[in-house]
């Protein structure tokens, strides 16, 4: 991406005293802001129009990535939040992105967006998700939009001509596809022409001076009821009335006006109508998108320069392998595929119908020679559309640069810590002899590549070093917050927090329980990190699977055959610590329980084992890195902070772990160590951490 350059002719800033000239310059600066904006679109258009004629991808990530690692060094020189300025960034890198597609695709499609007076068919009307998605997509208030009262009614609107173009639901991220939209799709002669994802925040809406404790019936399409059945049961006292759609829903709590009836819909819904939001955010998941697609009666050109999803419907032949050889094309190609759904042919039983999303352009020669491959194979082969994709994911900033940043920073306010602990880096031998084997899906024989783990972009595994930190409980918001702005800024992967601890004495500190997990999702959340945190019993497995993106089993569950069982039969990776007193034999067996029903993801933790000696909590054994490397595929990871029980010791432990080869660490952190509520004297003060981060990605 190319960011524009300082504006010459920007006006020098006024002398300031009170309040009111400060805002006056606040408002300048927001000016000046925009102005700028606007210029490094103009510059985005620039890049898109020579791209263009190159043929070359509008996206560079290596160069956006570049960029990020440059405003981030300069962000630290300038005492700015590093997570604020990628943040910040990245949404401007998104809107060019955006923007230059916009670009080009108008050029080759004149008559798609520019154009206004288009008329569009949805499911619903005025207020309902089709309605909103429609006008997200289009960035048009010009446009009409004709209300259809099913899905069939939609596409034949199209198909007739009605309308111009068709907006219509293909999946959620909550309830999964919606097989009607598919056998329709096949049933016309649509093609679809762009996606729209929309996130579903739904909210309990009521009429103006509604109150939530009068509400005697609630107004609700049927999939909104389900996608809100837990704070639905809350409301006792209400009826639910399940209604066409949504914007049913609302018309009916806007023609009675009466305050013992309410609707599930949108914030933007709700002002639509007029209407007032008497509960927000009341679905079941927090991450609820629905993906729409839109149709048209003729397919659109995507420039090669674009980001492009292409969907296709195929039927294979009832030999064995069929689907294995037609998956084997695609990987061959080097074609990655987004989705992979089957749907029952009807009157042909036990005959299934695959709809794929690929992504590439039907006019890139890779897709085109694949397809015409896979028409070899197939029974039934249809294209329904090649277009842009609307997945435009966030570039990262390499944890090295973050790390180095931070360091710079603590530096400038000499805040680093005065003295350095040095380490024993010593390398060990790997030509012990390997012990018997009682385990079979966690050995090397089984599967002789490393297992790599991936959970929201983060790898596990393999080449990766990764680092999973935080404090060892979850005490507060406040607290967990600090330790995951903290860790963002230092390069950490993973953020680990604690909210049901096992304490050797019945008055320890025991965690928040859901309390603190509910903490460290919102903190997960606001600076995008993955969560981590521990389980204790087996009831709790799903309830936790459903906030947390790992679950850790503690060295004093290691043998817990039950947990071990519950879950290995959830999707979630799991770490698993071994041990106070195991042989790593004992330490595969345990992990074997997980595997064989049938979660796969799990990784080992070494944290120290229970010896003779007392100089430190636990003896920590880095042996068992290379050794475990030779038996096992699953990604192994240090403890040091459990392990050692001193922070001063802490630093070189973890170095010595990654001179062995660890594949990550797991280290705490906290703000103030002296007043954890747990294992204070093994975290690492923020300064220290970021020196050990800094350390460790340049070493």
């Amino acid at each position: 991406m190319n960011p524009s350059k300082p504006d010459n002719n920007t006006k020098p800033v006024k002398a300031i005293s009170g309040l009111g000239d400060i805002r006056e310059k606040i408002s300048e600066l927001d000016d000046q802001l925009l102005h700028l904006l606007g210029q490094r679109r103009e510059f985005s258009r620039k890049v898109a129009k020579q791209k263009q004629f190159m043929d070359k991808p509008l996206r560079d990530q290596t160069r956006e990535r570049e960029l990020l690692e440059s405003l981030v060094k300069k962000a630290s020189q300038s005492g700015l939040d590093s997570h604020y300025v990628t943040r910040l960034f990245n949404t401007i890198i998104e809107d060019s992105i955006q923007f230059q597609q916009d670009y080009v695709q108008s050029i080759n499609n004149p008559d798609l967006k520019n154009n206004v007076g288009k008329s569009l068919a949805v499911l619903g009307g005025k207020g309902a998700y089709s309605y909103l998605a429609a006008k997200k997509y289009f960035s048009n208030s010009d446009n009409t939009y004709l209300a259809c009262g099913s899905f069939e009614k939609v596409l034949n609107s199209v198909q007739s001509g009605k309308v111009d173009y068709g907006v219509i639901p293909i999946e959620n991220t909550t309830s999964g596809g919606i097989t009607e939209v598919y056998d329709l799709l096949l049933e016309s002669n649509l093609t679809i022409i762009g996606e729209e994802k929309y996130a579903v925040k739904h909210c309990l809406i009521g009429s103006k001076g509604s109150q939530l404790k009068n509400i005697s019936c609630i107004a609700a399409h049927p999939e909104a009821s389900r996608q809100c059945s837990k704070h639905l049961k809350k409301l006792v006292s209400a009826n639910i009335s399940l209604v066409q759609s949504t914007a049913h829903a609302l018309e009916l709590v806007a023609k009675q006006k009466t305050p013992t009836i309410a609707a599930i819909a949108s914030e933007e819904a709700a002002r639509l109508f007029g209407l007032e939001v008497l509960k927000s955010n009341i679905t079941n998941q927090t991450e609820n998108i629905t993906r729409f697609l839109v149709l048209a009666r003729s397919p659109i050109k995507v420039s090669l320069s674009v980001q492009c999803k292409t969907s296709i419907a195929l039927s294979t032949g009832q030999k064995p392998g069929s689907l294995a050889e037609v998956l084997s094309l695609f990987r061959d190609a080097d074609i990655p595929l987004s989705k992979l759904e089957s749907r029952p042919i009807p009157n042909k039983p036990w005959e299934q119908m695959f709809y794929i999303d690929l992504e590439g352009n039907i006019s890139d020669k890779n897709v085109e020679n694949t397809l015409e491959s896979l028409s070899r194979l197939c029974l039934f082969l249809r294209v329904l559309g090649s277009y842009p994709t609307e997945d435009i994911s966030a570039t990262q900033v390499s944890p090295q640069s973050l790390a180095k940043a931070k360091l710079d920073t603590l530096d400038r306010q000499n805040d680093r810590p005065a003295e350095k602990q040095p380490g024993d880096q010593s390398r060990l031998s790997q030509t012990l002899q390997k012990p018997r084997k009682s385990y079979h899906l966690t050995s090397r024989e089984h599967k002789p590549e490393d297992t790599l783990i991936e959970v929201k972009g983060t790898k596990i595994g393999g080449d990766n070093f990764t680092v999973l930190a935080g404090p060892c409980a979850v005490e507060s918001l406040s607290q967990i917050m600090s330790c995951a702005k903290h860790a963002n800024e230092t390069g950490v992967a993973i953020l680990r927090g604690g909210c049901f601890k096992p304490r050797t004495s019945p008055y320890s500190f025991q965690g928040l329980g859901f309390e603190g997990l509910d903490f460290i999702q919102q903190a997960g959340e606001k600076y995008s990190m993955p969560i981590i945190t521990e389980v204790m019993n087996t009831e709790d497995v799903k309830a936790i699977a459903k906030q947390a993106d790992m679950l850790q089993i503690g060295a004093r569950n290691m043998q817990n055959f039950s947990l071990l069982k519950a879950v290995g039969q959830i999707n979630r990776p799991v770490m698993l610590k071994r041990g106070l007193m195991a042989s790593l034999e004992e330490l595969l067996n345990a992990a074997e329980y997980i595997l064989t029903q049938g979660n796969m993801q799990v990784f080992l933790c070494e944290r120290g084992i229970r010896t003779f000696e007392t100089a430190t909590r636990n003896t920590l054994d880095l042996s068992a890195v290379p050794l475990l490397k030779q038996m096992t595929h699953l990604p192994i990871i240090v403890d040091p902070s459990h392990a050692v029980g001193k922070r001063e010791l802490v630093i070189p432990m973890a170095k010595a772990a990654k001179a062995v080869g660890a594949h990550g660490l797991m280290i705490e952190f906290h703000p103030n160590p002296e007043e954890a509520l747990s294992d204070g004297p093994q975290a690492l003060r923020y300064a220290q951490f970021a020196e050990l981060m800094s350390d460790l990605y340049h070493s």
